[in-house]
C-alpha cells in the first residue's frame, strides 16, 4: 500500500507537490495534537520541520519523517532517502493540489461552459477533482509544472 501523509503548516508546497505524484496528503491542520491525532488514526506519517512535533510524535509510536531542507528540492530528496518514490507526473494519477481529492479524465463535452471558450476549443484533454470540481488541462502551467517535475526527479 502506497504511504499517506499529513503535512505540517510549514510544509504546504511540498504537500501540493505530493499530491500531484498521487500521494494522499492532508494539509491545513494548525494544531500539532490534533496532526498527530489524525496520523494516528488514520496510519498517515507526519511530515514535519518541527523536531519538538517529530520527538512527541515519535514517542507515542506515530510515524514521522523530520525533514531539514527548507527546499522543495531538498525535501523531495530527503523522502526519496526515506523509500519515497517520485515517478513520472501523471494527471490521471494525480491528486487535487488544492483539496487533495482523486482527479479523473473529464470527457471534453463535461466541461463545456465550465472553462473559458478559448481553453474549450485548443485543449482536448480535460481532468476534474471529484472533490471539489476543480478542472484542469495540460495548458501553459502544466508545462511549468513538467519542468519542475523533471528537476526534481534529476536530483537522485
Amino acid at each position: 500500500m502506497r504511504m499517506r501523509f499529513i503535512a505540517d503548516m510549514m510544509l504546504g508546497r511540498l504537500a501540493r507537490w505530493l499530491r500531484l505524484y498521487g500521494y494522499d496528503t492532508l494539509y491545513g491542520v494548525e494544531d500539532d495534537d490534533e496532526i498527530i491525532r489524525v496520523a494516528s488514526q488514520e496510519g498517515r506519517v507526519i511530515l514535519t520541520r518541527d523536531s519538538g512535533l517529530a520527538g512527541r510524535a515519535g514517542r507515542l509510536g506515530v510515524e514521522v519523517f523530520l525533514l531539514k531542507s527548507n527546499s522543495l528540492e531538498g525535501q523531495v530528496e530527503e523522502l526519496k532517502e526515506l523509500g519515497v518514490r517520485f515517478g513520472r507526473l501523471l494527471p490521471s494519477k494525480a491528486r487535487c493540489p488544492k483539496c487533495n481529492g482523486p482527479i479523473r479524465i473529464a470527457p471534453k463535452e463535461a466541461v463545456r461552459g465550465k472553462v473559458p471558450e478559448c481553453v474549450y476549443e485548443r485543449y482536448e484533454e480535460f481532468y476534474v477533482c471529484e472533490r471539489c470540481g476543480q478542472i484542469y488541462w495540460p495548458g501553459r502551467q502544466w508545462t511549468e509544472m513538467l519542468k519542475v517535475d523533471k528537476k526534481l526527479r534529476r536530483e537522485s
